[in-house]
């Protein structure tokens, strides 16, 4: 890889398109539509804690409240949510673990032959429960969204440093593309 230029990070692109394996119907989590009242909290909780780049840059400078509401604005700039794809992640105890926000890339060029490409604007597992493959599971619960909206391609893309991310999306089957450097901030 290149030198990483300072103010910089790498990130580590993934895509999923037809003929990678696709997710199991169903896993060890039950899903849910997620509101914004408790998503809000739940983004900010695993923000303060998250071991992507991004955030450990962003935190502490603005604050994790702060954001999770930039997120909230970076979605009305370039995605389309569509009802109830935001899904709240439960265990077999019926506790909230983690969560997975789905959404379209708005501008055409991202689409193909009227399909959409989708992309997981934010996912995360709260501090609490880390450590149990629920990484694996919210990937999987994207992918089956995103199947099922006939998306022609998925692209995610997580920080290179985030090891747990970065095994999820390679066990799901995404392909991997070489890592790039993004702008920390």
């Amino acid at each position: 890889m290149d030198t990483l230029q300072p103010g910089h990070y790498w990130k580590t692109p993934f895509y999923w398109e037809p003929g990678c394996p696709l997710p199991p119907a169903r896993g060890k989590l039950r899903f849910k539509a997620a509101s914004d009242e408790w998503l809000r909290p739940a983004i900010a909780a695993v923000m303060a804690t998250s071991i992507d780049e991004s955030d450990a840059y962003t935190v502490p400078r603005i604050g994790a409240d702060a954001a999770a509401q930039e997120l909230f604005d970076l979605l009305a700039q370039s995605f389309d949510r569509r009802p109830s794809w935001w899904r709240l992640a439960l265990n077999d105890g019926g506790n909230p673990v983690g969560f997975v926000l789905p959404v379209l890339f708005n501008e055409e060029r991202f689409w193909k032959e009227g399909r959409p490409q989708g992309t997981i604007l934010y996912m995360g597992v709260l501090p609490e429960f880390r450590g149990h493959g629920y990484g694996l599971e919210l990937v999987h619960e994207a992918t089956r969204v995103f199947v099922e909206a006939n998306c022609w391609r998925i692209f995610c893309d997580t920080g290179s440093g985030n090891a747990p991310m970065v095994v999820a999306f390679r066990t799901a089957g995404y392909r991997e593309r070489t890592p790039w450097q993004r702008r920390l901030g």
